[in-house]
């Protein structure tokens, strides 16, 4: 029998047996979490020296790798804003029908029907949101599994893997204020008013569920937010999207 003692590092597990190192349990998004790791590894050694700035490193070029989906939502954004005066005029149509009325249907497919004939998908402008998630899950377990980034500093952060240790955690008030000017500099599609004055509390919701997590956790929501909001800037600066709306319209 052979035993082995010692932390889960993956280049000493696969030195003493390359099959122990399957005995780190990426989670659901291994596929995606155990590459990741590999990258974040590999930036550290070979570019910043540093488990944080690795993660800013790896964060920014998945985000511009991921590009092309924002300007697929935006488009689909501004899609959706042209249609808004048509939806109106159905809605104002089924003005006093209540939910259970089965006349609401018949709202439901005369709106589907106009997304269909305009080509534009009701969804679309959620498409970047879904495309993240995995590599959210993905940080998510590295930073609570690899035992390389456990007490990894950055900057004021002592440890990447817990949460802040000031009295006041910095990372996520700063993703507060950069949660309220994305929402700002994004073009709201299909909200009415109400819903917008409801929305603007959902960067503090996203402060209060990263308040405690883990600083490289936040770190990663956080660059990605500034490289969104650079992307959305540049967007809005040379009106991109807006031709082919005008086109399709």
């Amino acid at each position: 029998f052979s035993l082995y003692l010692g932390p889960k590092d993956i280049e000493i597990l696969k030195k003493v047996n390359p099959k122990l190192s399957q005995i780190v349990d990426w989670g659901f998004f291994g596929v995606i979490a155990k590459p990741l790791f590999l990258w974040l590894n590999w930036t550290n050694d070979h570019w910043t020296n540093n488990y944080g700035w690795a993660i800013v490193v790896v964060t920014l070029i998945i985000n511009l790798a991921l590009f092309p989906f924002r300007l697929t939502s935006l488009k689909s954004a501004r899609r959706m804003q042209k249609l808004q005066p048509q939806i109106q005029a159905i809605n104002a149509k089924y003005k006093n029908i209540s939910i259970r009325d089965p006349r609401k249907a018949e709202q439901n497919q005369e709106v589907m029907a106009l997304y269909k004939k305009e080509g534009v998908n009701p969804v679309g402008g959620c498409l970047p949101m879904l495309v993240q998630l995995p590599f959210f899950y993905a940080f998510y377990r590295v930073l609570s599994i690899a035992i390389e980034l456990r007490h990894a500093p950055w900057l004021w952060v002592p440890d990447l893997s817990s949460p802040e240790s000031l009295p006041i955690h910095l990372l996520p008030v700063i993703l507060i204020a950069t949660q309220f000017l994305t929402q700002k500099l994004t073009p709201a599609a299909g909200v009415d008013p109400n819903q917008q004055k409801m929305m603007m509390f959902m960067p503090l919701m996203f402060g209060f569920m990263f308040y405690y997590a883990s600083a490289g956790l936040v770190l990663y929501w956080l660059t990605g937010n500034v490289v969104g909001i650079a992307q959305q800037l540049i967007i809005n600066k040379f009106k991109i999207g807006r031709a082919s709306c005008r086109e399709r319209v």
